[in-house]
């Protein structure tokens, strides 16, 4: 076997183990953020079935108090569309201890797609919201 073949298997060989441990990496993520996301996706469900009680409890403490079950309510009501969401993608997640960020988009009952962005912290066993966005950054 000649030189040179021997330098393409093994450039093959680098770039494929380059491969395998970036796909591990983001194959950590998505694991890692798997109740993050679930947590999220509970929210949205439950916001857009109208169950507003239900959509509350994915709050964290911080934020119940920032929006109350009632405040959250009158955001529904002021914008009831943007709370019907069919579908949603995360594309950018990062976790740091018991702090999560999702960010990427919803689609609402009407085609429409919008950027949404989620942080969440652990409170006990479970992943709550500390904030949410919906729609364009003001």
């Amino acid at each position: 076997m000649g030189i040179g073949k021997k330098i393409a298997i093994g450039c093959g060989v680098l770039v494929l183990a380059f491969g395998v441990f970036v796909g591990a990496i983001i194959g950590f993520v998505w694991w890692a953020t798997a109740g993050p996301e679930e947590a999220v996706r509970n929210f949205l469900a439950a916001a857009s079935a109208g169950e507003y009680e239900k959509a509350h409890d994915y709050f964290s403490a911080p934020l119940k108090e920032e929006q109350s079950l009632e405040d959250f309510r009158k955001a529904v009501a002021g914008r009831p569309s943007l709370f019907k969401i069919t579908d949603s993608s995360f594309t950018n997640r990062s976790l740091d201890g018991t702090t999560a960020k999702l960010s990427g988009s919803v689609t609402l009952e009407a085609g429409t797609t919008l950027p949404a962005s989620f942080q969440l912290v652990k409170e006990g066993d479970a992943w709550k919201l500390i904030s949410y966005h919906l729609g364009p950054e003001p």
